[in-house]
């Protein structure tokens, strides 16, 4: 994480809340250089929280930006405009905190502290904002699981009851 932060550079850590199937990742395009210059997908790397890229650039720009999925040699796009990003002037590190296809939503720029700055970063939700206590908050995901039952009833028994019971 030494990156230098002088002569206005920006170190931007960029965090995607998305799940893709097995055999995709996800890749970023952009405007600058060090996105590609819209030809050349920079990919990220899976975490626990989601998809994350580090990126060094220059600062007081504004950068265009969006997210593909990558199976094979296939790209899928977000379905709407480009995210557009103003970096700050002065330098330093910074994150920011996205969602897949919500290309219309403004996204914070939030600072990183250089010695923990991971830390903080995977630990932030879209939602939240630097001043609250990230041990504090509790994310909560529905199961992939739920969509399975499907509004049925649930009940447990043990094993060959079932066949004694009748099915809806």
């Amino acid at each position: 994480m030494g990156m230098s932060t002088r002569h206005g550079k920006v170190k931007l850590s960029i965090l995607l809340k998305h799940q893709v199937e097995f055999g995709e990742h996800v890749a970023i395009l952009g405007s600058t250089k060090e996105l590609g210059s819209w030809k050349k997908s920079v990919p990220m790397n899976w975490k626990e929280n989601g998809w994350v890229c580090e990126l060094e650039l220059r600062g007081d720009e504004s950068i265009e930006y969006e997210f593909v999925i990558v199976k094979k040699d296939k790209m899928k796009w977000e379905g709407a405009d480009n995210r557009v990003l103003k970096l700050p002037k002065g330098g330093g590190s910074f994150g920011i905190v996205c969602l897949w296809n919500a290309t219309g939503e403004t996204v914070d720029l939030f600072p990183l502290d250089s010695e923990k700055n991971e830390v903080e970063f995977d630990d932030m939700n879209e939602n939240e904002s630097t001043d609250i206590d990230s041990a504090s908050v509790l994310e909560v995901q529905t199961s992939p699981f739920v969509g399975q039952w499907q509004g049925r009833s649930v009940s447990f028994m043990q094993s060959n009851e079932h066949r004694n019971q009748e099915t809806e």
